[in-house]
């Protein structure tokens, strides 16, 4: 094996590991961009309801805001059915507290459906007035 031949191979190994860290660092350029976005993402919209979702009387649902936006809240029957519409409105960031009365609604499994541009959140609720 000559001189000319071992820098070929030594070349070679440099050149492939060079194409594998380069590799390496974008994936981990990608992911941690990835998962900021997504973060993002999650943290736009929060829907908190009580502990149980079980409901007898009036009752609060909060919806915290990262900026402000669009809420589509509607109640749907156990077959995802609209029942009502909650609230359809623009909204501020921050908390907003949205009123509600299980009294108007007959006892059963029923979903809470948030919905803005860019999230969809849907929770079961029950109703039992007894």
């Amino acid at each position: 094996m000559g001189k000319a031949e071992s820098v070929d191979i030594i070349l070679g190994i440099l050149y492939a590991l060079a194409a594998v860290m380069l590799f390496v660092v974008s994936y981990v350029y990608f992911i941690k961009r990835f998962k900021r976005n997504k973060m993002l993402a999650v943290n736009d919209v929060v829907l908190t309801t009580s502990r149980y979702d079980q409901y007898e009387n009036k009752t609060q649902f909060l919806i915290e805001l990262s900026k402000q936006l669009k809420i589509t809240l509607r109640l749907l029957d156990d077959k995802e059915q609209e029942v009502a519409v909650l609230l359809d409105e623009e909204l501020e960031p921050g908390e907003n507290v949205v009123d509600f009365d299980p009294l108007n609604y007959q006892d059963g499994i029923y979903y809470l459906s948030l919905k803005t541009d860019g999230t969809s959140i849907l929770r079961k609720i029950s109703i039992n007035k007894h």
